[in-house]
């Protein structure tokens, strides 16, 4: 079983962007730090600001959680962090 994608809102906190992602029945954290946001996508005046990044680039980031979780890269609370390196890592 791996992580799927339910579509769940993304909201802007201090660290960056979290959303979540369904691993069976349960609801698991994810956060895209601002600097994996900004690798994919360096910021501007009128980009929309980091939520607006974040939902252009959703795919990626969520491909990313998907294979941390699945080689159990998680937080001590069960979340998965996606940070610049990781998306350095990923072949994209």
């Amino acid at each position: 079983m791996s992580l799927t994608s339910v579509g769940n809102p993304a909201w802007d906190t201090i660290r960056g962007v979290r959303f979540g992602m369904l691993f069976g029945p349960t609801l698991v954290a994810i956060l895209v730090t601002r600097d994996a946001i900004y690798t994919l996508e360096p910021q501007t005046l009128d980009d929309g600001g980091h939520i607006a990044r974040f939902n252009r680039h959703r795919h990626v980031f969520e491909l990313v959680a998907k294979t941390k979780h699945d080689r159990g890269q998680l937080e001590e609370n069960g979340a998965v962090t996606v940070q610049a390196g990781d998306l350095k890592a990923q072949s994209l």
